[in-house]
């Protein structure tokens, strides 16, 4: 990890330790795709029916989530 993003996070972890929170957002995992082309076991999301498969998640519902969250992490998984 690049030490300018170790900083970063140590920083935020700090400040919340410091506000006493004990339970707060390290990472906010986006998946703005529904479908996906593998077919994992155990995960099903290839049997859903296409009309679920085609929905898109817009940008900026997108961008308001990683807001609302303020996680210092942004992970944006999806097929």
């Amino acid at each position: 990890m690049p030490l300018r993003q170790s900083l970063r996070i140590g920083a935020y972890l700090i400040g919340q330790k410091l506000a006493r929170r004990d339970k707060f957002p390290l990472l906010v995992e986006l998946e703005p795709l529904f479908a996906c082309n593998l077919k994992c076991a155990g995960c099903g999301k290839i049997q859903q029916p296409h009309t679920v498969l085609k929905q898109r998640m817009p940008v900026e519902q997108a961008i308001g989530a990683i807001d609302e969250c303020g996680a210092p992490m942004v992970s944006i998984a999806g097929g």
